[in-house]
């Protein structure tokens, strides 16, 4: 039996800008508990036989493990020494090893009291036991622990969650992740998906220490499929791939992917959308891209509308080459009985020494999530994992090579708007830098630049009955549509100027610098982009703005002031943020766009 002992080593920080108020906002309304039955669906299938000083863990009629149990219940003072010692002892039939260590303080948090962190880890044939330095794709399990029961509830379990948010960015095709959360004595456990998270009952550590033990000792001894651990990405000496259904695409056998994703969605709760480069197993070219998404099941599926697109021969279309859907949270949850969501309740937010925000003292009590929580009037959406191959791959727009190539690239990506929209009547609605994409090696009269993914998209025929709503990528949203005006062509055209401005100001890079104008468009609420995208697009406000073009791009400053002029035609002596409809007006805007680039091209030529 190999010896997996505690060590303390923090896992190798992931470099993300997530913060705690993104982490809020991405579960808030998104939690259930507690769950009658979670104990029996995630720990039925262990049996565990306390006798005299040992705990036996029994799984399938066999013995799967054996513990020595303390002879003393730990008490909050004592529980990390209690913990280590314990698990440091805890060899007989465990799979991995828990890892013991402070966590991270968060920027600006005045509490000294940050938690602890406790995570169980399992050796791979890349990562053995014997490595000194944990990392979050091999974390199975996560733990928060506080010493004192008093600790702002929200706020621990929020540092959970920062744990959650990591293991699921470094493991985005995991399909839920288990974890718990220790206030003094009292521990809740959890479960994460990517529809949410739930929780068991509250119980104590202390009066009820067998019982803990017992979970604690079944982590280590689960399988895979119990862990939430997926098997669609394979490993062998060729690398990470995928074996696609070949009952859906018999042509197409396993595909090889490239190590990192070259796109991917980092919140814990939602789509989860990852994307790598794929290649035959007897080609050094990548030739796919492999997407991984959550999508919530009452949405049209992307694949329905490729295969529109390609019906109705829209230039420039992805090719879908395959689509296979694997999982669902819905399957995920089955025999768990469903409420309404929960979300953190104000009355335990107040004014404290006149700032307002700021939490109120916390007293030590013996609740958990039902106290510091309320209702809402949403219940649980069912989130279906699908896999999609399609082609061809490209560049990252931000990678152009010359002002020609990105020229070009705009004006193409607009013709293949206007197909998608005129042709197919497909909407796009995220008009985004990361959603076009630069293709190499074309042909005359072939598109240098395509659009990708049609998550967002909708069907126009279909969309006319539907509630107007916000969608999009935040920097770039057409101020209409950030005042929930019903999205249309003319929105997501206006995305395209912001895209451009972004591309030329960030000049290779992927964000604007600080202390450039283009930051303001990420922040605030609704309304106030609205009003600082009006302000930024009048005249002066936009001299401001490419006054902030690099001076090798001095010279495209008519280029971009013609194009403003045409998304934003001066009325009653104000910019109008308007749209018309008529098939003259689409042709007139679309044509003017597509000949502004056009000359500009032939210029730079």
């Amino acid at each position: 039996m190999e010896n997996h002992p505690v060590v303390n080593h923090p896992p190798t920080p992931l470099t993300s800008a997530t913060d705690d108020q993104d982490i809020l906002d991405n579960i808030d309304g998104r939690m259930h508990g507690p769950m009658s039955g979670f104990i029996k669906k995630y720990f039925g299938n262990f049996q565990h036989v306390h006798q005299d000083a040992y705990l036996e863990i029994q799984a399938a009629g066999r013995v799967s493990g054996r513990g020595a149990v303390p002879s003393v219940a730990p008490s909050p003072d004592s529980f990390l020494q209690w913990f280590s010692n314990y698990v440091s002892r805890d060899l007989d039939g465990a799979r991995g090893s828990w890892h013991v260590s402070d966590s991270d303080a968060v920027p600006g948090s005045e509490s000294g009291d940050n938690g602890t962190r406790l995570l169980l880890t399992m050796p791979t044939p890349t990562l053995p036991a014997s490595d000194i330095q944990t990392r979050w794709d091999h974390v199975q399990v996560i733990g928060q622990f506080y010493q004192r029961s008093c600790v702002c509830y929200q706020d621990g379990l929020l540092r959970l969650c920062r744990s959650a948010h990591q293991v699921f960015a470094s493991q985005p095709t995991r399909y839920f992740l288990h974890g718990f959360y220790i206030r003094g004595s009292l521990v809740e456990f959890w479960v994460f998906d990517r529809s949410g998270l739930y929780c068991s009952d509250l119980f104590d550590t202390h009066k009820d220490s067998v019982q803990f033990l017992s979970i604690i000792h079944s982590y280590p001894r689960m399988t895979d499929q119990e862990l939430g651990k997926s098997k669609i990405i394979g490993t062998d000496k060729g690398g990470n791939y995928i074996i696609p259904n070949s009952e859906v695409t018999p042509s197409l056998g396993k595909l090889y992917l490239e190590s990192q994703p070259v796109a991917s969605r980092e919140a814990l709760v939602g789509t989860g959308t990852t994307c790598y480069r794929a290649r035959m197993p007897d080609s050094t070219q990548w030739s796919y891209i492999v997407k991984f998404k959550w999508r919530w099941a009452r949405e049209r599926s992307e694949d329905e509308l490729l295969k529109l697109a390609k019906k109705k021969c829209v230039w420039g279309a992805v090719s879908l080459d395959h689509y296979e859907e694997l999982e669902s949270t819905a399957d995920l949850r089955r025999s768990l009985r469903w409420g309404k969501h929960r979300k953190f309740a104000r009355m335990h937010f107040g004014k404290s020494n006149g700032n307002e925000g700021q939490r109120q003292e916390v007293s030590c009590n013996t609740d958990g999530l039902v106290e510091y929580t309320e209702e809402t009037k949403c219940f649980f959406q069912n989130r279906i994992l699908a896999c999609m191959v399609t082609s061809p791959v490209g560049r990252p727009l931000h990678t152009f090579q010359s002002l020609l190539e990105l020229l070009q690239v705009f004006r193409d990506a607009i013709k293949c708007h206007r197909s998608l929209c005129c042709d197919a009547s497909i909407l796009h609605q995220d008009i985004s830098p990361g959603n076009m994409i630069i293709l190499d090696g074309q042909g005359e009269g072939n598109p240098q630049g395509i659009l990708i993914d049609l998550d967002s998209a909708i069907e126009l025929d279909e969309g006319v009955e539907t509630e107007a709503g916000i969608t999009g990528t935040r920097p770039f949203m057409a101020i209409g549509v950030l005042k929930s005006e019903r999205h249309m062509y003319r929105h997501d055209l206006e995305s395209f100027l912001y895209v451009f401005l972004w591309t030329i100001i960030t000049n290779h890079a992927e964000n604007p610098q600080e202390t450039s104008k283009l930051r303001q468009w990420s922040s605030g609420n609704w309304d106030e982009l609205a009003v600082r995208k009006s302000v930024d697009m009048d005249q002066d406000g936009f001299q401001t703005i490419m006054g902030e073009f690099p001076p090798e791009f001095h010279y495209i400053k008519p280029l971009a002031e013609r194009l403003r002029q045409l998304i934003f035609p001066q009325r009653a002596g104000a910019i109008w943020t308007g749209t018309e409809e008529t098939p003259e007006a689409v042709d007139r805007l679309y044509d003017g766009m597509i000949r502004t680039f056009e000359e500009a091209i032939a210029s730079e030529a």
